[in-house]
């Protein structure tokens, strides 16, 4: 092997170790997408010169993170035998109507506003931003099932055993896609919201 070639391997390795790396493990965001993510990494999304432009995108997945959390932690309650049905029905229910709610409304406003905006602005981001539009139609079927179990969850006074792991297994997809979705989504959006 020649002195070039042997140099030429050792700048391929050396950009492959350099390269930009997604927070979540199965991102299905390319590397070439994250030139603003390299510009501006995670660590330095809440500091004092970006918190002003990125904080409310990032609270908002928070709070929906935290809904998500606390449907599932009630969810477990029930089918550890914690909590009776009636108990399970009063906490879950109303929290699930709330949950779908807001995520119905902020990727509305994702569809309708921000994400074609930010397409005209990065185009290169645009097959990314597909992703994350193929995510919401797969959400928005995940959670109209879900509002279907839980208007009959809400409506029967008798224990329906199979009618909860119905609900737990939905919760359980959503929150699945929902923690990659929402990790690829502010790998991309992050940056966009910081640097601009």
């Amino acid at each position: 092997m020649t002195a070039s070639a042997q140099n030429s391997n050792a700048q391929d390795i050396d950009v492959g170790l350099l390269a930009p790396t997604p927070r979540h493990p199965d991102s299905r965001l390319e590397t070439d997408w994250l030139f603003l993510y390299e510009k501006l990494p995670p660590n330095q999304w809440l500091s004092a010169d970006y918190i002003y432009k990125t904080s409310f995108w990032l609270s908002i997945h928070a709070d929906i993170r935290k809904r998500q959390h606390t449907l599932t932690q009630i969810s477990d309650a029930y089918h550890a035998g914690d909590i009776e049905w009636s108990e399970y029905r009063s906490q879950i229910s109303s929290r699930i109507n709330q949950y779908i709610f807001k995520l119905h409304q902020h990727h509305n406003i994702e569809d309708t506003g921000y994400f074609p905006q930010f397409i005209r602005m990065y185009p290169q981001l645009k097959a990314g931003f597909e992703i994350l539009d193929r995510d919401h139609v797969h959400l928005d079927a995940l959670l109209n099932e879900l509002q279907v179990l839980n208007s009959r969850l809400a409506s029967n006074n008798t224990e329906d055993e199979a009618l909860s792991k119905q609900v737990h297994q939905r919760l359980i997809n959503t929150s699945e896609l929902l923690s990659q979705h929402f990790t690829d989504e502010e790998d991309l959006v992050i940056p966009i919201l910081g640097l601009n």
